[in-house]
């Protein structure tokens, strides 16, 4: 991702910091992700499949009312695939990239039906932490645009939407985290600006192990999916300037 990207991010990721309730939050998301052709947003603690009131750990939930009744009035969470997915995984996934010929006839009417209710396409971030129940944030539209860029920046925003909503909840501010070094800072200062392991590698006169080591601990006590993520988050908490 370019710095020109890094920097059109940020002030999205900012905005949706900045949220005071949760429907800030999801207003804020969906503002954000709009560009992209997002329409519909839920964000929820993920329960087992077979327990009925799976409903009871949503925090912000913005999927139509019509569908929203229907998939709870049909038992549709017990047979989701997408939640199924989401469980397994911690990787963002498109609801293109479930395999429709290997599901159950249940499984394949939740995915049918939502298309039915006009989200006939969706990504689902999950998000996986120890001692903690699993959550995911799943966005949906009737036409998405499927750039190099959409899949990245929407996993960010998703991700920090997720942070808001369970502060908001909490009622406290962010937990402390460990500070950043100098030198994980000046790494990803290198990262914003777009260069590689190899090319910060080069300019510090280090080994790329040891860079690559550095992004590894810097994104640890970001609590950050990726490079990308973690100078967003630096960049909120004021670690490192735009």
């Amino acid at each position: 991702m370019a710095q020109n990207d890094l920097i059109d991010i940020l002030p999205l990721a900012i905005e949706i910091d900045e949220a005071t309730s949760i429907g800030d939050v999801h207003t804020a998301l969906l503002g954000a992700v709009s560009q992209f052709g997002y329409s519909a947003c839920l964000i929820t603690n993920l329960t087992m499949m077979k327990r009925p009131r799976w409903h009871e750990n949503i925090m912000a939930n913005d999927w139509p009312d019509d569908w929203y009744n229907h998939y709870n009035a049909a038992g549709h969470y017990r047979y989701d695939p997408c939640v199924a997915r989401s469980l397994r995984t911690a990787e963002a996934f498109t609801w293109r990239e479930i395999e429709m010929r290997s599901l159950s006839p249940a499984a394949n009417r939740v995915m049918r039906e939502a298309k039915d209710f006009g989200l006939r396409e969706g990504i689902c971030i999950p998000v996986h932490a120890p001692f903690s129940a699993p959550a995911v944030i799943s966005l949906s539209g009737r036409k998405v645009e499927k750039s190099d860029l959409t899949r990245p920046t929407v996993t960010i925003l998703a991700r920090q939407a997720l942070s808001s909503a369970l502060r908001i909840m909490s009622h406290s501010a962010p937990p402390p985290t460990a500070a950043l070094t100098q030198r994980e800072k000046e790494i990803l200062r290198w990262v914003a600006e777009g260069k590689t392991a190899w090319e910060i590698s080069r300019i510090l006169s280090l080994s790329e192990h040891t860079v690559l080591t550095h992004q590894r601990n810097a994104k640890n006590k970001l609590g950050a999916a990726n490079n990308v993520h973690a100078v967003v988050t630096a960049f909120l908490r004021q670690e490192i300037q735009p």
